[in-house]
């Protein structure tokens, strides 16, 4: 088989892969199911999956991108139940051509360095008007893993 001809294979199957009516709902408790049997029947190590499905998603993100990039939608459309929605690009004011905004950015980014200080300091810290920098609490993100390959 030519790798062109399995190209076009490949691109039908993804084209006809799930009925028109396959929704969110059903894709997020598909993916749920297909590791929920996994775990429970024990046939294949489960890391072994999950990491081939990492490199499977880099490959649908990677797709996801460059249609994005192909495709342009005057207005919106739906296909196989997912809708697509142009959106016009936003505008984005540029706060820091401002200098008083500038200034007080900067401000905060050194008033930050001296609350991390005084976290991790004994000591009492002070600022430049002498006013005690307070000790401030923390929180917590949650556990991750991160992946590379």
């Amino acid at each position: 088989m030519s790798k062109e001809l399995f190209f076009n294979m490949r691109a039908e199957e993804m084209a006809t892969m799930y009925s028109q009516d396959f929704s969110k709902k059903e894709a997020i408790a598909t993916g749920e199911s297909l590791v929920e049997q996994i775990f429970e029947n024990g046939e294949v190590e489960p890391i072994k999956v999950f990491s081939n499905i990492v490199r499977l998603k880099e490959v649908i993100n990677a797709a996801d991108k460059a249609f994005r990039e192909r495709i342009e939608f005057i207005s919106k459309d739906s296909f196989n139940g997912v809708e697509f929605t142009p959106v016009a690009p936003r505008e984005s004011l540029n706060y820091e051509d401002d200098s008083v905004y500038f200034e007080l950015k900067q401000k905060l980014k050194e008033r930050e360095e001296l609350l991390k200080v005084a976290r991790k300091s004994s000591e009492i810290i002070f600022d430049n008007n002498g006013i005690d920098i307070p000790k401030v609490t923390s929180s917590f993100t949650k556990p991750s893993i991160t992946i590379k390959f």
